[in-house]
């Protein structure tokens, strides 16, 4: 039988709290966190939203913006390349047009080092409006991940994105095999994030990865949950409250199970949605 999309590809999501406002240090929990997951078979592994910098809206933290050919990406390359691991994590990516306002994005490096791509993220959730400049497209990204298979298509999106059914369906009618979430979600939104997790999944018939931060703070607690969920309802948990690496490895039978790869976007009737366009 010929080797199927997805059957055997292993995916480790870093349920991290970042050090705000330290990049040497977000760097080397990234290498830790890189070797361990290596050593779990992991072929890519998903860090939080913000990571290399922090999460925060603080200027001192936003003003640490670099672009993603900037030395902080860089240096997560020679990790990528050091532990022959693909890696999507969050950045705060540096805006030339608006300096003061960056992007909130995510860069998706490949096994051998080099920078894939990049995305934005669109929808700013409440005071991210007034740091971030919002991004406007939708990318899928061909990733190499072992040799004598075709790349995985992996879409991303970030936090707040998941909670619009539009952004997940975009990547997954542009052929996303795997959607990437990296997060920074905080209470009292739990039941929220478990239900958009496992909802993306099933309703575009791909699995979903999700890295939130974990980080207990005065004014906010990143609550964790992080996960890998699979089309056919299946659910892989780093649980609530605490750092954790955890591995899932995405499977074909999962895929067929919630009606086969794209059963979902062939059975819409399109021209009963025009209303979704209207503002």
């Amino acid at each position: 039988m010929a080797a199927s999309p997805v059957d055997g590809i292993v995916v480790a999501v870093a349920q991290v709290g970042a050090r705000v406002g330290d990049i040497e240090a977000n760097l080397a929990l990234a290498s830790r966190y890189a070797r361990r997951a290596v050593e779990r078979g992991a072929d890519l592994i998903l860090f939080p939203e913000c990571f290399l910098q922090g999460y925060a809206l603080s200027r001192s933290v936003l003003d640490l913006a670099q672009p993603v050919v900037g030395p902080a990406v860089r240096a997560l390359a020679g990790i990528a390349e050091e532990w022959r691991i693909a890696i999507v994590a969050g950045v705060v990516e540096a805006n030339p047009a608006h300096p003061h306002r960056p992007y909130n994005a995510a860069v998706v490096i490949g096994r051998r080092g080099g920078l894939i791509g990049a995305y934005r993220k669109t929808h700013l959730f409440d005071r991210e409006a007034e740091a971030f400049t919002a991004g406007d497209d939708y990318p899928v990204f061909d990733v190499p991940l072992r040799e004598g298979r075709p790349p995985l298509r992996v879409g991303v999106c970030i936090c707040y994105d998941v909670e619009f059914p539009e952004v997940p369906r975009l990547l997954a009618i542009d052929g996303a095999q795997l959607i990437a979430v990296p997060s920074a979600d905080m209470e009292p939104y739990r039941a929220q994030q478990a239900a958009n997790l496992m909802s993306r999944a099933i309703e575009n018939n791909v699995h979903v990865a999700l890295a939130n931060t974990v980080d207990r703070r005065s004014a906010a607690t990143f609550f964790g949950g992080s996960g890998v969920a699979a089309p056919d309802g299946g659910l892989v948990s780093a649980g609530y409250l605490r750092p954790r690496l955890v591995t899932a490895t995405l499977s074909d039978a999962a895929v067929e199970a919630s009606g086969g790869a794209g059963s979902s976007l062939r059975e819409r009737r399109l021209e009963t949605f025009g209303r979704l366009l209207e503002d």
